[in-house]
């Protein structure tokens, strides 16, 4: 018998002691099972992996044994890592059942993974992170996002051209150094930076900006704008960066965001060249269909443990759990509609195909970081952008996922730190 799955019974069963997979599988009422068909010496099975309430509805993962073997792999390789990644191969994988099954299940399903693979390990996840991807300095120190929080001040910002539209701005570092305008993910807010906010050399190089966007995190949504039905475009979502900069009456600054905040600095760079000073980008999708979802916010599902497990399958499996853990909470804070008004410019509308043309990297360099288990928008995808933006820097990320300031912040500085380096010398010579 394959060693996975020889180990699969005991593993589960440690698995479903552990305190956040008992909360999932509480609100799971389904039936799971996971299946694998005839192959590598294995006849064709399926053990239950939580047996739901009689007469739930039945949902089977299924998949050939050495899938499996690569899911449960302590180091899972990319592509593998997650129910969600899973999805996007059905080469290899298939779900047996509704569609609104499996997005019930999905929070569940990821999160007994997740535990699953943690029994199979040796040593926690953070340990297997690679050498290049670990600070020893921060190893048994809290969490960089609490680290930050005694070096953060924070306010609302009224946007003066949109009446009765604030924002809740964050900063810190020096206030003497060059602006760095730090921009969110879709359906998420500015506590996202906060990892790299606690990092001293990043505060002693720069001035460090962020701000949610209206109706993400602790900033309101506009006056009149009716609850539930956010949207963003890419021409509201320039309205606000520019704003923001107009009543802080900051002239120029440099950019870093990432994911759909990637999106919009090669948005601002193409149009608006004259207020920055260049961008380094995160994760930058090239064109990012599909990530929309109508579970999101439906009236059968737990649309912010959705929401938590729909980024968390983006996650690199090597990240610290407390990042991850961050990330994941983040997302499960939004309010409905949000993240999928988001996803509307994201997925939807953007495209990066028409903005590079109109990017000069002698006026505004660019640097671009992709994480290899991102699905969302990958290495290549990153890399089609650099290739189409004479001058512009790629690189990717190796152990990262979609999130990579809030999964390692600590390993990524390291990786970026030259980037920046540049950057600011550009700035102040």
């Amino acid at each position: 018998m394959s060693t996975w799955l020889s180990s699969l019974p005991t593993r589960l069963a440690r698995a479903l002691k552990h305190p956040a997979v008992q909360v999932d599988a509480a609100a799971c009422p389904l039936g799971l099972h996971l299946a694998w068909e005839a192959g590598s010496g294995l006849a064709a099975g399926q053990i239950t992996l939580w047996p739901g309430e009689s007469g739930a509805a039945q949902l089977i993962c299924r998949a050939q044994p050495e899938v499996w073997n690569q899911v449960l792999s302590a180091v899972p390789p990319v592509g593998y890592q997650s129910f969600g990644a899973l999805r996007r191969r059905p080469d290899v994988f298939r779900v047996e059942g509704a569609e609104l099954s499996w997005v019930q299940a999905l929070p569940f399903l990821e999160r007994l993974l997740e535990a699953l693979r943690e029994e199979g390990r040796a040593t926690p996840a953070a340990a297997i992170h690679s050498a290049a991807n670990d600070n020893p300095a921060h190893r048994h120190e809290p969490p960089a996002h609490l680290r930050a929080l005694s070096h953060i001040q924070g306010g609302y910002v009224q946007l003066g051209a949109q009446p009765n539209t604030w924002v809740y701005s964050e900063a810190c570092g020096a206030p003497q150094a060059p602006t760095l305008l730090m921009l969110h993910t879709a359906g998420s807010d500015t506590r996202q930076w906060h990892g790299l906010m606690a990092q001293p050399d990043l505060r002693r190089d720069w001035h460090l900006l962020g701000f949610d966007m209206p109706g993400h995190g602790r900033s309101p949504l506009p006056q009149d704008e009716p609850n539930w039905t956010w949207r963003l475009t890419e021409n509201r979502y320039i309205d606000c960066v520019l704003n923001y900069l107009d009543a802080l009456q900051l002239d120029r600054v440099a950019l870093m965001g990432c994911s759909m905040g990637a999106a919009i600095s090669l948005a601002l760079l193409a149009r608006h060249p004259d207020r920055f000073h260049g961008a380094l980008l995160l994760e930058a999708p090239y064109h990012s269909p599909g990530r929309r979802s109508p579970y999101l916010h439906h009236a059968q599902v737990h649309g912010a443990r959705l929401s938590a497990a729909w980024v968390g399958a983006l996650l690199s499996p090597t990240s610290p759990a407390a990042g991850r853990d961050y990330a994941t909470w983040i997302y499960s804070q939004g309010a409905p509609g949000v993240y999928d008004g988001d996803l509307a410019f994201y997925s939807d509308e953007y495209n990066a195909h028409a903005h590079t043309a109109h990017i000069d990297t002698a006026r505004t360099p660019v640097w671009l970081f992709t994480g290899d288990y991102d699905y969302s928008a990958t290495p290549a995808d990153s890399a089609r952008i650099a290739q189409e933006i004479p001058g512009a820097h790629f690189e990717t990320l190796a152990g990262f996922g979609h999130f990579p300031m809030v999964e390692n912040p600590d390993g990524l500085l390291p990786l970026i730190q030259p980037a920046l380096s540049s950057l600011a010398r550009k700035i102040t010579s």
